[in-house]
């Protein structure tokens, strides 16, 4: 009996946008480099409008980077290529419509029955983990139509890419602290601040003062992160407007290119990119994410993620960033590392303290 209940529930499948990742198969490591995408689709559509649908939701411009880099990097294989190599990526694309005639397109459909996609109109993307690979992730795009793919992808732009993003930091976070992590800055910050992020082996302190703490990674990218507080007051400190602002107000006291000169220190850079804003929910709190660039007016710049959100407990107003700096080098994964880290963070409310007293 539990042999047919675990067949089940590998052949269980989502609507529209849930996902199902039931696989207790013993199976290698997924591969592949940090971003990758494997794309299986019929050359003919990856040539025409579908495939220019799919390099516009995939391979869109990361927000908060001066020179361009795709959110993902997406590799197209012809469906007869697909081998036994290449099916052990940990991020699988598969593409099939009933109204392509082609080899290729009659060999992705064999990854999903025509019986399947005849009788389930009303779905068009089911997910299944570890399909070759442990730690593989594969999604399955499929229409009775071309155009009608083509819509419904249109229609749904950020349910492939969120569920990447969400999948390659997950990975990411494992990866992060599975070697030494630094135990004892994460305690150092919670008895010190009242808050802690897990924090990662290679991240030193970098400064610190009653309510200011900065953590940072010098390597061939330097990697940082600074956390901050002040008194909650006013909510239109939300406003997309006054963020700037906030965060100019904090990087002029504290971060400068050269130390002994004030008038270089790190400020939003507004001239160049436009900042994204991004409500959010931050672990309960409202809040809003920020991605852009900064630079020192002198010669130093990079790319910032930032959150901000109000602790109703103790109605602190706190404001997380993440920063690098590498120059001709691209920062996709370096932002990842970053705000992998940012949402590992914690506050103990003072609520908290009191049950744990």
């Amino acid at each position: 009996m539990l042999k047919y209940m675990v067949m089940l529930i590998l052949a269980a499948i989502f609507y529209s946008c849930n996902i199902d990742e039931s696989s207790t198969r013993l199976l290698v490591p997924a591969s592949g480099k940090a971003g990758e995408i494997i794309l299986v689709i019929d050359s003919t559509q990856w040539q025409g409008e579908l495939g220019e649908v799919l390099r516009e939701n995939l391979e869109t411009n990361l927000p908060g980077v001066s020179r361009p880099e795709s959110l993902f990097t997406v590799r197209y294989i012809e469906p007869t290529l697909f081998n036994s190599v290449l099916n052990k990526a940990r991020n699988l694309i598969f593409v099939a419509t009933l109204d392509s005639k082609t080899k290729g397109g009659e060999i992705v459909r064999n990854y999903m029955t025509n019986n399947y996609i005849q009788e389930h109109p009303d779905k068009f993307i089911i997910s299944q983990k570890n399909l070759y690979a442990s730690g593989q992730n594969a999604l399955y795009l499929f229409s009775a139509t071309t155009d009608e793919l083509i819509e419904r992808i249109r229609n749904n732009k950020s349910t492939i890419r969120n569920f990447f993003n969400q999948k390659e930091n997950e990975n990411l976070k494992v990866a992060l602290y599975k070697s030494k992590e630094e135990k004892a800055v994460a305690d150092y910050m919670n008895k010190k601040y009242g808050f802690s992020i897990r924090v990662p082996n290679g991240y030193r302190i970098e400064e610190e003062d009653s309510a200011f703490f900065w953590i940072r990674n010098v390597g061939q990218v330097d990697k940082n992160i600074f956390v901050t507080y002040r008194k909650y007051t006013d909510e239109s400190i939300f406003k997309n407007k006054y963020l700037i602002g906030l965060r100019d107000s904090i990087t002029h006291y504290r971060i400068f290119e050269d130390p002994a000169n004030p008038d270089t220190y790190m400020r939003v850079d507004t001239l160049h990119m436009e900042t994204e804003y991004t409500t959010v929910d931050f672990h309960g709190h409202y809040g809003k994410r920020i991605r852009g660039i900064w630079n020192t007016g002198i010669s130093l710049g990079g790319s910032f993620i930032s959150y901000v959100f109000v602790d109703e407990e103790t109605n602190r107003l706190y404001f997380l960033d993440g920063f690098v700096a590498s120059p001709g080098h691209k920062k996709r994964e370096a932002l990842r590392e970053l705000d992998v880290i940012l949402n590992t963070y914690k506050t103990y409310s003072a609520k908290e303290s009191k049950t744990k007293t």
